[in-house]
């Protein structure tokens, strides 16, 4: 096939690359922005496959470059052109004529108007030895040869041009292999797109990839915010600043529990485990809310902190224990699930269960430990008591 506007390609602005690499339940996405012709578009992406495959991250990697029928591209030769007094327009003219056609005219009949296209005959324009005898007048009047002032090239065509954003690209997918994460995928991805593409290029996730990491941002923002909030509802609560850091020392125990089962259990940390991190910050408060709470109350009888302590966890040991091990039983039917759905139910199911069983069993030994500690650093229970009781007289007599 013989296209009479190549050289126009060769000279126009930037082409992108994109690969694609996608999974049924999970998706990586990386474009990567490139200045280059088609060819060497299908070739570097040919390279990022075979790197794509060595990582042994992925596997069934493909793209959707579909190389169509092979196409004679004309490029002129600037310098022998203007050597010769042949102007780039006189070269697209000549090529866009004889091969392509001008419409000269027009004819009607039966009530339809027709153009008049003037062209060489097909036998005669079929063959890149036919384009190179064609002659182009220069500046002077004077025939040149077209042979003299242009390179033909034979290269294989797109049976489609794909584009992302307005912007050429290919696309590269994948499965991702069994027991491989999709952020070790992700970030393969990203290397090997920075070794293969020359400097001045940047890739960019987009797609599923994009959601996830998103989807990964957000959740974090969610635990900094849910941890904010907490300590403020908890700060007006206790009507204090030293016990709500008390009471959300529970969360790394809860965290480290989370990991760990979901590593002895083989699961990824993914949207669904970052879910249940999330339930685990209002579910594993309460434990240490009941213990600070009675202490705080047994000390308001005037009691010193460590026997009140001593006092206060026998006592709350049973409700701490009772509302934990509910938590547990209600999330086991999860973690035992099995079918269609499964894979997003577990993970978050197994988190809740490592974390509030790791944070009760810790939060019975940490959480009066650091009570303790933080207990110097707080301002006198007597004088507070004093001021308490001067409120409620003076609301008393109010009402």
């Amino acid at each position: 096939r013989i296209s009479s506007s190549s050289f126009r390609w060769i000279a126009s602005a930037s082409r992108f690359c994109a690969f694609w690499i996608k999974n049924t339940t999970r998706n990586v996405t990386t474009v990567v922005p490139v200045l280059m012709s088609s060819c060497q578009l299908a070739e570097y992406s040919k390279v990022i496959i075979e790197k794509l495959n060595a990582t042994g991250l992925v596997t069934d990697t493909n793209s959707d470059y579909r190389e169509g029928k092979p196409e004679i591209q004309i490029i002129p030769d600037r310098a022998k052109a203007s050597a010769r007094g042949v102007s780039i327009n006189a070269i697209a003219q000549t090529v866009n004529a004889t091969v392509g056609g001008v419409v000269v005219g027009q004819y009607s009949t039966g009530g339809h108007r027709y153009d008049v296209r003037v062209r060489l005959q097909e036998q005669e324009r079929d063959r890149a030895e036919q384009i190179k005898r064609l002659y182009v007048r220069n500046n002077r009047g004077e025939l040149i040869a077209l042979s003299d002032v242009v390179q033909l090239t034979e290269r294989p065509s797109l049976s489609q041009i794909n584009r992302y954003n307005r912007e050429r690209s290919i696309k590269i997918w994948a499965n991702v292999k069994t027991g491989q994460s999709q952020e070790k995928a992700l970030q393969a991805a990203q290397d090997v797109g920075r070794e293969v593409l020359p400097s001045g290029y940047h890739i960019q996730f987009v797609g599923g990839s994009q959601s996830f990491k998103e989807s990964f941002g957000d959740l974090l923002f969610a635990l900094i915010l849910g941890l904010i909030v907490s300590y403020m509802v908890l700060a007006s609560q206790f009507n204090s600043f030293i016990h709500p850091v008390t009471v959300l020392m529970a969360l790394p125990s809860s965290m480290a529990g989370a990991f760990l089962t979901l590593l002895l259990f083989h699961q990824s940390l993914n949207i669904y485990s970052g879910i249940g991190l999330i339930l685990l910050m209002g579910i594993v408060k309460k434990n240490s809310i009941l213990l600070v709470d009675f202490t705080n109350q047994v000390r308001d009888r005037g009691v010193a902190v460590r026997p009140a302590l001593l006092e206060a966890c026998p006592v709350r040991l049973r409700p701490i224990l009772m509302t934990s091990f509910a938590t547990i039983a209600a999330a086991l039917p999860l973690a035992l699930a099995f079918g269609p759905g499964a894979e997003t139910r577990v993970p978050m199911a197994l988190a809740v269960i490592g974390g509030v069983l790791v944070s009760t069993l810790l939060t019975l030994f940490v959480v009066p430990c650091v009570y303790e500690l933080f207990a110097r650093f707080e301002r006198g229970r007597a004088d507070q008591m004093v001021r308490q009781k001067e409120i409620a007289h003076v609301t008393k007599g109010a009402v």
